[in-house]
C-alpha cells in the first residue's frame, strides 16, 4: 500500500522548496539552510544530495538537523529534530527524510554541519530540497520512520 504522504507528494499537491542550494562544502562550519515558512504545513520529504568526496578522507560525515522558530529571521531558532549525527558522505548519493511538521513552529530550515577526517583540503558538493506534501494533516505512513511525529 502507497502511503497517504507519497500520495498526497505524487499526486501533484506538493511544493518543493530549496532547503540550501548546491554549494561547496568542507572544513567543519555549519551550513544554515533557507528559512521557509511552513505556515499550514503538516509533513515535508527533505532531499538531501552530495557528490563524491574530494581530497581523500578517511571519513566525511554530515549532522542533519531542522530548526524552528516563531521569529521570521530564526533569531530564535532552536533543534525541532535531529535527523542524522553521522550521515556517511565519501560517496555521492540522495537521502530521503520524511519530517512530520505538526509540532514545529512557524519558520524552519535545515542545518547541515560536516565533518571530515584526514586527508588534502577534503570537501563535495551538497544541496537540498525540502517538499511540502501536505496542508491540512501529518502523514499516515507504515512501517517508515517519521522524524519529529509526536
Amino acid at each position: 500500500m502507497v502511503s497517504n504522504f507519497r500520495q498526497r507528494v505524487y499526486a501533484g499537491k506538493a511544493a518543493g522548496l530549496g532547503a540550501f542550494s548546491p554549494q561547496a562544502v568542507s572544513g567543519s562550519a555549519a551550513i544554515d539552510g533557507a528559512i521557509i515558512d511552513r505556515l499550514g504545513v503538516g509533513s515535508a520529504k527533505l532531499v538531501l544530495e552530495r557528490a563524491v568526496v574530494t581530497g581523500a578522507p578517511s571519513a566525511a560525515d554530515f549532522a542533519v538537523i531542522i530548526q524552528h522558530g516563531d521569529a521570521a529571521n530564526l533569531s530564535d531558532a532552536t533543534t525541532y529534530v535531529t535527523l542524522e549525527t553521522a550521515l556517511n558522505v565519501l560517496t555521492a548519493g540522495l537521502t530521503e527524510y520524511l519530517v512530520a511538521l505538526g509540532g514545529a513552529k512557524r519558520y524552519i530550515r535545515v542545518v547541515v554541519t560536516p565533518a571530515y577526517t584526514g586527508g588534502t583540503s577534503p570537501g563535495n558538493i551538497a544541496a537540498g530540497e525540502i517538499v511540502f506534501g501536505d496542508y491540512s494533516e501529518d502523514p499516515a505512513i507504515e512501517n517508515e520512520t517519521i522524524y519529529g511525529y509526536v
